[in-house]
């Protein structure tokens, strides 16, 4: 699934997001990978960053998020 396909319920872009970031781990690929990087990733990122669930497993993963950009937190 892409940000644009099948499902627009926040609980599949989730779950897909979730998916996507997990198969990436340590240097795997997926699919969707190319030479120049993988679209699907770099959506899947910017997807978790939407959620606070999705920014905490982002966390640990080792990813540096802005904490400034969560919900009720001035920028």
């Amino acid at each position: 699934m892409t940000g644009t396909d099948e499902s627009d319920r926040d609980v599949d872009r989730f779950q897909s997001a979730r998916n996507t970031v997990l198969q990436h781990r340590d240097g795997r690929i997926c699919f969707h990978c190319q030479g120049d990087g993988c679209g699907q990733h770099t959506w899947a990122i910017e997807e978790l960053g939407r959620h606070p669930g999705g920014r905490k497993l982002l966390r640990q993963l080792g990813f540096p998020i802005d904490d400034s950009t969560e919900e009720g937190q001035p920028r």
